[in-house]
């Protein structure tokens, strides 16, 4: 008996051939499958749960774009808890959890417009709105199908859906992603390598919208061949998922206020190590040969005729630096005497201080200087 027991579970390893007629259910999953699902299902509320707990550490009310992405990812985080539940459950809880993961598709749709929508132009934001307003018939269909399904009740209209998901789901995306590297060539005449070197979060942010779009392409890819027809199980799309909502969560605001920050802490750090190089004199000094250079300042708009010393990285003339004067102050005693009362008191025929003696000065008056001046004293009077 245990051998045959044995060989009935691998046959249960490999899939269930496609000439089935019932809707897949808990029971039907092959041991293979499960094992694959139950994974995939698995990093997917992980990673999830890591990425709210993200938003929540930059989270900042008041702001709409943070509260989309937060409900974006609680949307998507209970289409990987399915695995747990049994027939006929199952399939009920499953549809349920699929329309809450097509509105979080939407909502990350409209984080996208709103991210990218400082580099549209008026016409262009509004042509984004109205085609992803154009699709939702089918993504309510679509909800219909899953419904129908894996429900049995008596449509199978989800097989021939199902692949076109992606093609009223992903092109937004696969345009922001574009549009941002557009803005980063043209509006801030960045290379993409520099940006990346400026700011490594950055880098992160890109890295993941373009894992999630080879993702996204790889499910297209396998959804078109039907690879997954036997088993119904395709982990492609829970990657991509995965790395669209972390763009989102490593930088909550728009684009555009990102890399208006990114831009100013650049400068701002390479002003400062000018500055500190010019007045620091220390073994970092940018100085080598006399010259100096100036704090880095905003530009000023001047006539050509008078320079200015805000503009950035200005090159100054050598200047001559005036010896240092040391003044020296002799040390003095001072010594206290004993008042004399007949002396101090206002009684006192004697004068507290005695008239100067009246001076005669030689020489023309017209050159009259301290240099030439001369006293003499005259005796007293008879």
């Amino acid at each position: 008996m245990a051998p045959r027991e044995s060989l009935r579970a691998l046959e249960r390893r490999f899939p269930v051939p496609s000439t089935r007629t019932d809707p897949p259910t808990r029971s039907s999953l092959t041991l293979e499958g499960g094992f694959l699902e139950a994974w995939a299902q698995g990093y997917n509320v992980g990673s999830l749960i890591i990425l709210i707990l993200i938003v929540f550490c930059n989270y900042r009310p008041g702001i709409l774009l943070h509260k989309l992405i937060l409900l974006e990812l609680v949307l998507a985080l209970w289409h990987g808890t399915f695995i747990f539940a049994q027939d006929p459950a199952y399939g009920w809880y499953l549809s349920t959890t699929a329309t809450l993961l097509f509105i979080s598709y939407q909502i990350h749709n409209i984080v996208s417009w709103l991210k990218i929508r400082p580099f549209l132009p008026k016409w262009g934001s509004r042509f984004f709105i109205c085609s992803l307003l154009a699709v939702q018939p089918f993504w309510v269909a679509e909800a219909w199908s899953n419904f129908e399904y894996f429900n049995n009740l008596g449509s199978d209209a989800n097989e021939r859906m199902r692949p076109w998901e992606a093609l009223v789901r992903d092109p937004w995306w696969i345009f922001t992603t574009w549009k941002l590297i557009d803005a980063i060539k043209k509006t801030y005449s960045f290379k993409l390598w520099a940006l990346v070197r400026i700011n490594s979060r950055f880098a992160v942010m890109l890295a993941c919208m373009f894992f999630s779009i080879a993702f996204l392409l790889t499910d297209v890819v396998i959804n078109a061949l039907r690879v997954t027809k036997d088993s119904g199980i395709n982990p492609y799309w829970r990657f991509a998922l995965v790395f669209k909502c972390a763009s989102d969560t490593i930088f909550l605001d728009d684009f555009k206020s990102v890399l208006d920050d990114i831009v100013a802490r650049s400068l701002n750090n390479t002003c400062g190590m000018a500055h500190h190089g010019s007045y620091s004199g220390g073994r970092n000094s940018s100085i080598r040969d006399g010259t100096e250079f100036i704090e880095c300042r905003p530009m000023a708009k001047v006539s050509p005729h008078r320079p200015t010393a805000h503009s950035r990285y200005i090159k100054a003339r050598p200047q001559t630096m005036p010896a240092p004067r040391i003044h020296v102050q002799k040390e003095t005693t001072i010594t206290t005497e004993p008042r004399k009362t007949s002396q101090d008191s206002y009684e006192s025929k004697n004068e507290i201080l005695p008239a100067p003696e009246p001076a005669v000065y030689r020489g023309s008056q017209e050159n009259l200087s301290l240099g030439s001046l001369s006293i003499s004293y005259v005796g007293s009077r008879d």
